[in-house]
């Protein structure tokens, strides 16, 4: 692990493996840029990659609530993309590796979103879904509004978690969890609105690169609408499903997205 200042923002960097190919992890809200290690290391004889810890999450300094969360984000992956690189961006750092993509189309020599969480594809492409979602997250971010982060913590991990009951997870992560919650709302607006006009402008049928889309087979409906609508406008786009991995996927079957990862790679090479 290395400490690095990325976009004036003092971060934590992560690396995975060995390969001739570099490549750049955005990870998760809640996450941090060195959970991935297992799907790291069994992409580790293809990419080099390179994750880093994104405000307030892992060994970051803490986001001071200025301004908007994605854009710093993107900004510190902005200073690590010197070259054309693999990016792979999961849940929230799907968003960051999205407009990267459209940002930076010359950086990105291939895309993997995993669940990335643009609801806002899901909120013109499927409404009723997307209502069903925000009434199922409605007592979440009223909890935040109430400041009672506890049961904003139990109720998030519920939805977005690895499967685990809250009750079995250990005190220390709770309490890291707890800490960090207030960060889903400070990053709500690049998730659940298109601030960007990413879809008004086509720009998402711009993007070059080839690009992969994985979702964890949970059913959830607004999540599958994302994941199809990504893959309908985006022209060199393949939908994948691992079934059993839920939202946190790249964790709980991590060879797997590496083997859908490794396959695009090389169909890539093979062009």
């Amino acid at each position: 692990m290395v400490k690095r200042v990325l976009a004036g923002h003092p971060s934590n960097l992560s690396s995975y493996g060995f390969g001739p190919r570099k490549g750049l992890l955005l990870h998760c809200s809640l996450g941090h840029g060195g959970a991935y290690t297992k799907m790291g290391a069994a992409l580790g004889g293809a990419l080099s990659l390179t994750g880093f810890d994104q405000p307030g999450h892992g060994r970051a300094a803490d986001w001071d609530y200025d301004g908007d969360l994605q854009d710093r984000v993107t900004d510190m992956a902005l200073d690590l993309l010197s070259e054309p690189m693999d990016v792979i961006g999961h849940s929230f750092g799907g968003t960051v590796a999205l407009r990267l993509a459209v940002e930076r189309p010359q950086m990105v020599r291939s895309l993997t979103l995993i669940e990335p969480v643009m609801m806002a594809v899901a909120k013109r492409d499927n409404p009723m879904a997307m209502e069903r979602l925000m009434g199922a997250m409605s007592g979440f971010y009223q909890a935040l509004v109430d400041g009672e982060h506890a049961k904003a913590a139990q109720m998030f991990t519920k939805l977005y978690g690895d499967g685990r009951p809250w009750e079995s997870l250990p005190e220390e992560g709770q309490n890291a969890i707890i800490k960090r919650i207030p960060l889903i709302g400070a990053g709500s607006r690049a998730v659940n609105e298109d601030p960007y006009d990413l879809l008004g402008t086509r720009k998402l049928e711009a993007i070059k690169a080839l690009t992969l889309i994985i979702d964890g087979g949970q059913g959830e409906a607004a999540m599958n609408s994302v994941c199809d609508g990504l893959a309908r406008r985006i022209p060199n786009a393949t939908r994948v499903c691992i079934p059993g991995g839920g939202h946190m996927v790249p964790l709980t079957k991590p060879e797997a997205v590496a083997r859908e990862v490794l396959q695009m790679i090389s169909q890539q090479q093979g062009r």
